[in-house]
């Protein structure tokens, strides 16, 4: 999948809000860390500011950056309906150049997972390392890949299912196929009202695996803090849904001592 196919997965901005409208289940982690940290804040894959409007009605100052335009649109009218200015930045998380430092930065919810090679992510990380104020965390939340999940047969099953703006439920079948050669998963979801197809989505991300995660960060210049297994920050196992990985920039070495 391109960046070009990525992108067109958010171009309906009004319908991702209505997918994802009761979802909140990650606000409570995201509002520990940005309490911890203190701001500023930089949101990586803002999308429709669904975590950054809440930050930033808590009280820090937050900036969302996005590679979508009509996300950010969309977002744009939340914070404005709710009272809040944000500072919202269209770009690339490859190349961004804020012109500013963040105490937290974070990528949210399998976002980093459409970088979908070894120099996309490792990109990223170095862009996020630039952008980190010292003493700064940046936040990683990645699935955990799961091998069963993996080797799944292509067969269709049942994904999900929610309320559209009509009152209607729309269920989401899904089938996927695992590419090892590239380690991306790749999905067919197919939308439904009924029998009737309504929208069919093409998505493809990268599988991080953990010590591969671990890897790329200690190679970018982060070192790890902690590493939780899901939002209540429970310890991270082989069995874990999820990889959230709080990092640091790591120190730089001492100097060699003079002869």
């Amino acid at each position: 999948m391109s960046d070009a196919e990525t992108l067109a997965l958010y171009e309906d901005a009004a319908f991702y809000d209505v997918e994802f409208a009761t979802r909140e289940h990650e606000l409570p982690f995201f509002r520990r860390a940005a309490a911890r940290t203190g701001g500023p804040i930089l949101e990586v894959a803002c999308g429709t500011g669904r975590l950054t409007v809440p930050l930033a009605e808590d009280g820090h100052e937050i900036v969302g950056l996005d590679l979508s335009a009509p996300m950010l649109e969309r977002a744009r009218k939340r914070a404005a309906a709710h009272g809040v200015t944000i500072q919202w930045v269209h770009a690339d998380c490859r190349t961004m150049a804020i012109g500013r430092r963040f105490a937290l930065i974070f990528s949210a919810t399998g976002a980093m997972q459409h970088l979908l090679d070894f120099e996309a992510a490792r990109a990223f990380l170095a862009a996020a390392r630039d952008h980190l104020a010292p003493g700064g965390t940046l936040i990683l939340d990645v699935f955990n890949p799961d091998i069963r999940k993996l080797a799944r047969p292509p067969i269709s099953y049942r994904f999900k299912q929610f309320t559209d703006a009509a009152g209607e439920t729309i269920t989401v079948d899904a089938t996927s196929r695992y590419a090892a050669d590239v380690q991306q998963l790749r999905f067919n979801l197919e939308y439904r009202i009924g029998d009737r197809l309504v929208r069919e989505k093409r998505v493809t991300m990268r599988c991080f695996f953990p010590e591969e995660l671990l890897a790329l960060c200690r190679n970018a210049g982060f070192e790890v803090a902690a590493r939780y297994g899901d939002y209540e920050e429970s310890p991270f196992t082989a069995d874990s849904a999820r990889q959230i990985v709080v990092l640091g920039a790591a120190s730089a070495p001492a100097p060699p001592p003079e002869p």
